[in-house]
């Protein structure tokens, strides 16, 4: 009986000792690691290892044990599928989530977005004043902005940035982000004008770009843009002014009324394609990657003319006649 009852309690010393190491452990992997009501923001760049995190931590007073976190990671096996990325960590997100996430890849989702169709004016209203961003002074001089860019000084920022959603985080500028959406369209034209179809009317991807706006203002139907980008060729080929109107509604500027008047077609800008043959000097807007394509790989026909349906497509014709009554079919409908 003597030695059941020495074993027992030796058993239940074991577990006593056991049960003060592992609550601790417990509580480290599972408890709350992220204090205070705000989240902490790291962005884990490429090399970086769980060490670097848990030193970051230790900066911002969540780890007193930094050790214990790279172990930590070690035996989950998360130290070794970190995703590179920009990680927000909520208010009571424990070690093990905290690791977790960056094993997984959950990167923070903010995120601004550039739209196709926009100018560069409403781009750059947008990042600068979007209260998520640090905003540089380069900004407030499209000179500088032009330098920082990497283009001459007196470029155009028109059609120079890439339409997309940008994620960004806490201390990403302005700057950096529109550097990075004008990188990200620099690299793209490159690859799409290699792929280009052959006997297109353009000197320079530049060219092609500004043929890419035009086809996305003129239509949001991605079914047509192909088949408009090869009316615009068509009328380029011929020695024919373009008459697009959206190039009348941007040399207007502020001063377009919101319709399209016959007097508006008169204005004196080399935007102006009703008045100026050939591609306006620059893009219009921003080009979707489905206008480019369209603009460097068109459908041929051998239509010239186009007008609107009233339901957002356009009804296309070969000849001046067709046109005519295509026109007239338009105003019935739209009476």
């Amino acid at each position: 009986m003597l030695f059941l009852k020495r074993r027992g309690l030796i058993l239940m010393a074991v577990f006593f000792f056991i049960f003060v190491l592992a609550a601790p452990a417990l509580y480290f992997v599972y408890g709350p690691l992220i204090s205070g009501n705000t989240p902490f923001y790291y962005a884990l760049s490429p090399g970086q290892t769980t060490y670097d995190v848990a030193m970051a931590l230790q900066a911002k007073g969540y780890l007193h044990h930094p050790r214990y976190f790279f172990w930590l990671g070690r035996l989950t096996g998360y130290s070794y599928r970190l995703h590179v990325g920009y990680y927000s960590f909520q208010p009571r997100d424990s070690a093990w989530q905290v690791l977790r996430k960056m094993a997984y890849g959950e990167v923070d989702k903010n995120n601004i977005t550039l739209v196709d169709g926009w100018t560069a004016a409403q781009v750059l209203q947008v990042v600068t004043s979007d209260p998520r961003l640090q905003h540089s002074p380069i900004l407030l001089s499209p000179r500088t902005l032009c330098v920082a860019l990497g283009l001459p000084p007196d470029a155009s920022l028109e059609g120079m940035f890439w339409p997309d959603s940008y994620a960004i985080y806490p201390g990403y500028s302005d700057l950096s982000l529109l550097q990075r959406a004008h990188r990200i369209m620099e690299n793209n034209l490159k690859v799409l004008w290699i792929g280009r179809s052959p006997n297109l009317p353009y000197r320079t991807a530049y060219d092609a770009l500004i043929m890419a706006s035009l086809v996305q203002k003129e239509t949001a139907s991605t079914i047509e843009r192909h088949l408009m980008a090869g009316v615009l060729i068509n009328r380029l080929n011929k020695g024919m002014r373009l008459q697009v109107d959206p190039t009348v509604i941007y040399a207007l500027g502020s001063d377009y009324s919101g319709h399209l008047r016959h007097d508006d077609l008169k204005v004196n800008s080399p935007y102006n394609t009703y008045r100026y043959k050939g591609l306006p000097p620059t893009p219009i807007a921003l080009p979707s990657l489905d206008a480019l394509m369209a603009a460097l790989h068109p459908t041929m026909t051998d239509y010239l003319y186009f007008v609107a349906r009233g339901d957002g497509l356009h009804t296309f014709s070969a000849t001046l006649t067709e046109q005519n009554a295509a026109v007239q079919q338009y105003l019935k409908n739209t009476q």
